[in-house]
């Protein structure tokens, strides 16, 4: 009887939390923390990180592909016409 590994199906987290989520939103708060050159903006900075890593973290524990699926959700019409379009042959005969 063949293993299935778990690293061939597993979503890849880092931290608990979904992997490019978690590294975009550190390399921003790098960036206005280390340009600022403020203790106090390098303080919120890295508070507003662990914030949203929280909630990234929750969203991961609901659902660890939940990004993706949101991506696609916005991709699609708000109302699909229940009619096919003007160039259809529809009549079309079944035997």
């Amino acid at each position: 009887m063949n293993k299935i590994f778990k690293f061939g199906w597993r979503p890849v987290l880092f931290m608990g939390a979904d992997r490019e989520l978690t590294l975009i939103t550190a390399f921003a708060c790098l960036i206005v923390g280390v340009y600022s050159f403020s203790p106090l903006i390098i303080a919120v900075s890295i508070t507003i990180w662990v914030v949203i890593v929280h909630f990234f973290r929750l969203m991961a524990k609901s659902d660890p592909l939940m990004r993706h699926v949101y991506v696609r959700h916005i991709k699609y019409n708000i109302s699909y016409i229940a009619k096919s379009s003007f160039f259809c042959n529809s009549q079309r005969t079944y035997k």
